[in-house]
Formats: structure tokens, C-alpha cells, sequence
């Protein structure tokens, strides 16, 4: 599957193996972080990251599997795509949900400050906000931080785009 040596989820072990374990069993652990088993280092550090996010007090999950699949569509990170594509269809949103998200993140079934921060940080991919921009999404609540995180979790999309491009079979 890989063209870089990685290890077989049944062999991983310590912090690696709690990582999957986290998973809901009918979704498995992504592609790209099976990928990141030829790295233990960076595993973990990646890890850390989900660990973050999965503890985020202003972010929920359903969003935050809305910005990395909608993020994913931009980078073209189809593992990404497919993984947060079933997330969200776990949380209950429907195909004409899921097509309403894509077309218009501001009408997605969402709260309306949710709704915002999805078309803010689809645009910010390819514009660079105003202050103007910035300044509404403090207007629906998000604090500088919220926004920021947001962002990083669209952006941390890149690189599953770059690594499975590299070495996917």
C-alpha cells in the first residue's frame, strides 16, 4: 500500500497502538496516519495533535471534521476526504447535507457562528482575511485562538495531501 516501510496496526504497540485504538471500529484509523507509522516520532507528535483537537472546548467534532474535509477538497486529499466525509456521516449529516456543506459552508447544518467559521476558513485558504473578516468571527464568539485553531486544523490538511501523494502505491 505504502512504498515506505510502515508497521501493521496488529504490531503496533505503547502510545501508537492507543492512537488507533481511538477509532470508532467501523471508520479504522486513517490512511495518512498508517502512513505516519514509518515515523515513530512523528506519530506522536501528530498524536498530540489529535489529542488537542479532540479535547478543543470551542470547536466541536462535527466542525472540526467539517473544516479537515472541506479543507481536504481544496488540497485534493482523497484519503482525507473519504475519512472525514464518513465522520461527518457518522455525526448525522446527510448526502444533501454533506453537498449543501461543500457548495455553501455558510448554509451547512450547522449554529449559525459554526456556519461562519467554516466559510471564513474556506476562504482564508485562498485569500487572506480582511480584519474585517477576523473582526466578525470574534463577533460570533470565537476567540483569537478558536480562529486560529481552526485554520491550523484546515492547514494540517496539506500534509496528508503531501505525504500519501509521495508514497502511496
Amino acid at each position: 500500500m505504502f512504498r515506505i516501510a510502515t508497521t501493521p496496526e496488529d504490531l503496533l504497540t505503547g502510545k501508537a497502538k492507543e492512537l488507533f485504538a481511538q477509532f470508532p471500529p467501523q471508520l479504522g484509523a486513517p490512511q495518512p496516519l498508517k502512513l505516519m507509522t514509518a515515523s515513530p516520532g512523528l506519530l506522536e507528535v501528530h498524536a498530540g495533535v489529535i489529542g488537542y483537537f479532540r479535547g478543543h472546548k470551542a470547536l466541536s467534532f462535527p466542525v472540526l471534521a467539517a473544516i479537515r474535509y472541506l479543507a481536504a477538497r481544496q488540497f485534493q486529499a482523497e484519503a482525507c476526504i473519504d475519512f472525514n466525509g464518513r465522520l461527518l456521516r457518522l455525526a448525522g449529516l446527510s448526502e444533501a447535507e454533506m453537498d449543501a456543506l461543500v457548495k455553501d459552508p455558510a448554509s451547512a447544518p450547522f449554529e449559525p457562528r459554526e456556519q461562519a467559521l467554516l466559510a471564513f476558513v474556506v476562504e482564508a485558504l485562498s485569500v487572506p482575511p480582511s480584519d474585517a473578516a477576523l473582526d466578525a468571527m470574534r463577533g460570533h464568539g470565537w476567540t483569537d485562538a478558536d480562529i486560529l485553531d481552526a485554520m491550523a486544523q484546515a492547514a494540517n490538511m496539506q500534509v496528508p495531501a503531501l505525504l500519501m501523494r509521495t508514497f502511496k502505491r
